[in-house]
């Protein structure tokens, strides 16, 4: 088994055990009309900054996970996506105990996915951030010349 295909069986084994700081995030996948996935966040004090709002790292990694989750879709078990650009433009706080992050994939290619997710503060709140993620998909029969290192 090659490093990279070791590395990537060893992240999907944490995953899958729960170990993983990601578990810790109280997260549900809703049901949203015309989204590629659909994800919402329990909000308590834990993750707020000092005014009261999901901490801005918090949003970044909500879309994150439901860009990445979306760049999965397809992949064989053997490969994973990784982030290989993130742009967040924040809007407004997510205060109502609800961070609502509706994902769509822009483009799906043979080495990369580009997303769009957007965070609302709550099922029926403002728009809090609009986020635009692109991931390079890894897979472990790649080689650096192939641009997969």
């Amino acid at each position: 088994m090659t490093d990279v295909a070791a590395a990537i069986a060893r992240h999907k084994e944490i995953l899958a055990s729960g170990q993983h700081l990601f578990s810790a995030l109280r997260m549900t996948d809703v049901d949203v009309d015309g989204a590629d996935l659909a994800v919402e966040l329990e909000v308590d004090d834990s993750l707020a900054g000092p005014r009261g709002a999901l901490q801005g790292g918090l949003v970044a990694t909500l879309a994150d996970i439901v860009g990445g989750r979306m760049a999965m879709v397809g992949l064989d078990e053997q490969s994973i996506v990784v982030t290989s650009d993130i742009t967040v433009h924040y809007l407004t706080g997510v205060t109502g105990g609800l961070a609502h992050a509706v994902g769509h994939v822009l483009r799906r290619g043979r080495r990369s996915v580009v997303t769009r997710v957007e965070v609302y503060d709550g099922r029926d709140g403002e728009l809090a951030a609009a986020c635009q993620l692109a991931f390079r998909i890894v897979t472990p029969s790649a080689t650096p010349a192939e641009g997969q290192s």
